[in-house]
């Protein structure tokens, strides 16, 4: 029920306990569409008032006290005639305010190696595989564009991580090519492009090294 001095009332659905085995599952589905499309399952929030914010949408799994926590999976069905359907995560605009963040984070481990961050273009059987872009929108005419940053953590006790920038070896064609290279500027000075060893301040500092690649051939 809504409320007009207070909170509206709460819907909870929850699958069924067990201290023997698994708990009981909860399943949201849509119909299927033998012949057309099947129907959508539409998870949202309400709109927010002229005084407050929009709820917010929380997809979690449990935690466990003695083996694996749950896996979250978000992905589109496989398509056997057509494309395969895209996945959007995307963070709201603002208006007088700045955008929303996103952020893509591994798990935290206190024992061993924190959990990676894997992103990878679709594989291609037939041609292509796709691409992958990571970019920051133009700017407006007032402010900059944003900065792409690159870099691995800092380490305590040990090495710091590598940061490796590569294309892949090719066994009938011609490798690809790694480009970097500094903006230019209509009303002003050429970006710079800088690169330069790592300092020490107990041994050795870093060697910059630069080799044109080897032909076993020619």
């Amino acid at each position: 029920g809504s409320g007009t001095s207070g909170s509206g009332g709460m819907v909870l659905v929850q699958g069924g306990a067990t201290t023997a085995a698994s708990g009981g599952a909860v399943v949201v589905g849509s119909g299927e569409g033998t012949q057309t499309s099947s129907g959508s399952v539409s998870v949202a929030s309400a709109n927010g008032g002229g005084a407050g914010t929009s709820g917010r949408l929380v997809f979690s799994s449990g935690s466990s006290r003695g083996g694996n926590s749950g896996a979250i999976c978000v992905g589109s069905g496989a398509s056997t005639a057509g494309r395969g359907g895209g996945v959007v995560l995307s963070v709201g605009s603002g208006t007088s305010g700045a955008g929303g963040a996103m952020s893509l984070a591994g798990g935290r481990s206190t024992a061993k190696t924190g959990g990676a961050v894997v992103v990878g273009g679709g594989e291609g059987t037939q041609t292509s595989s796709g691409g992958v872009v990571i970019q920051t929108s133009n700017s407006g005419v007032s402010g900059s564009s944003g900065s792409l940053a690159f870099s691995s953590g800092s380490a305590s006790g040990g090495n710091s991580g590598a940061v490796l920038l590569g294309s892949g070896a090719a066994t009938g064609g011609r490798g690809g090519a790694v480009v970097v290279s500094a903006g230019s500027g209509t009303s002003g000075s050429g970006g710079r492009l800088s690169a330069a060893a790592g300092r020490s301040t107990a041994a050795t500092g870093g060697t910059l090294v630069a080799t044109s690649g080897e032909g076993t051939q020619t």
